[in-house]
């Protein structure tokens, strides 16, 4: 009697999933991702949040020539830029409207002491699924030096810390390049860039801006895929031992 009866539950088990195959095959699959996604996001976290990118010793002659420079123009390094609260309520509310990100340009522009009539700012607005290989960049006409121009790539999902933390390097290659402040290789001029950024006083929104953001997304059909993005060329660590640096000379 009890094996008829082992033999009974088995048989409308076998029936039930049967019956529910395909919702019980998308159960699993369903899971299936979510534990990759999950490990997927593990990995990149394990992948370097915390790693240094430069060494003391190059990080330091980087604070120090960028020190120097900023000496000989005659800019205050021992301020620190702080946002407007009313332009932050409005660059969130409207979610970084043109209107707001070109109050915000010109703040930082006028926090430099730059001339904002010989510069423009062109502005992207790209869906935050897609993958972006520079968030901005600056560029001058060979033949005139007078007219320049910074564009920046801005995502729904990116934090009042990356995009000032964009706009602030990005307004720093128009300090230097304009004073004819450059050093031979191209990375070199873009770690310059991020540290006069720091000891110009964007610090504290370069320190939030510059880490990590990780994210699952997916495509129309359903494809996991890992969007890692980092703007800036050295790494939110360095960006903290730069103010330590600047807070300890």
């Amino acid at each position: 009697m009890k094996n008829y009866i082992i033999c009974g539950i088995v048989i409308i088990i076998v029936y039930i999933i049967f019956l529910y195959r395909e919702y019980i095959v998308w159960f699993f699959n369903s899971l299936k991702i979510t534990l990759k996604n999950q490990k997927g996001i593990k990995d990149i976290q394990k992948e370097g949040m915390d790693r240094r990118n430069l060494k003391d010793d190059v990080l330091k002659k980087y604070i120090n020539l960028s020190k120097k420079c900023l000496k000989k123009l005659n800019i205050d390094i021992n301020r620190k830029f702080i946002l407007n609260q009313d332009l932050e309520r409005h660059l969130r509310y409207s979610r970084f409207s043109e209107k707001y990100v070109l109050e915000l340009f010109n703040e930082i522009l006028k926090y430099m002491n730059l001339n904002s009539e010989n510069i423009t700012l062109k502005i992207n607005y790209i869906s935050s699924k897609y993958y972006m290989k520079y968030a901005g960049w600056y560029i001058e006409d060979t033949n005139n030096k007078k007219l320049r121009e910074i564009t920046i790539n801005i995502q729904n999902d990116m934090t009042m810390d990356t995009v000032i933390s964009i706009l602030a390097h990005e307004c720093t290659h128009y300090l230097l390049m304009s004073n004819n402040i450059k050093l031979k290789e191209r990375i070199q001029n873009e770690c310059l860039t991020d540290v006069t950024a720091v000891v110009l006083g964007f610090g504290k929104y370069m320190v939030e801006g510059y880490k990590i953001s990780n994210r699952v997304i997916y495509d129309e059909i359903n494809h996991r895929s890992i969007k890692k993005d980092r703007v800036g060329y050295l790494t939110y660590k360095d960006i903290e031992y730069t103010i330590k640096n600047l807070k300890n000379s």
